[in-house]
């Protein structure tokens, strides 16, 4: 996911050029990509100093998370169906726990990125 700091569409008429060396236009390149945005955007909010935030964890985090509802609605069902009566949720709040520090980690690398 990708926060993408202030601007609006604008009427963008004026080129820049500008020449950088093969390695260099790799690594460019390669962060636009990262952002899932084309180089002139992502040049251009470069230069503008605005927000360019990636989320790269987040995918294990949905997953973890998902798999954690999961839990908790079967461990739901089979209360309202009587078959359990006293559940151990000694896993499920690890877990959670886990979930909640890679959450905020990850929240921290934001702020560092952006700051």
């Amino acid at each position: 996911m990708i926060w993408l700091g202030g601007g609006g569409i604008a009427n963008k008429t004026k080129i820049v050029k500008f020449r950088v060396t093969p390695e260099e236009y790799e690594i460019i390149l390669e962060k636009a990509k990262k952002a899932n945005m084309n180089l002139s955007r992502y040049l251009s909010f470069s230069a503008l100093e605005k927000d360019i935030v990636v989320f790269e964890d987040l995918k294990e985090f949905t997953h973890q998370l998902s798999k954690v509802g999961t839990n908790l609605n079967q461990i739901a069902i089979l209360a309202h169906q009587g078959r359990i009566t006293c559940v151990d949720i000694g896993e499920v709040k690890k877990v959670v726990k886990d979930i909640w520090q890679s959450l905020t980690l990850l929240t921290q690398k934001t702020k560092r990125t952006k700051g």
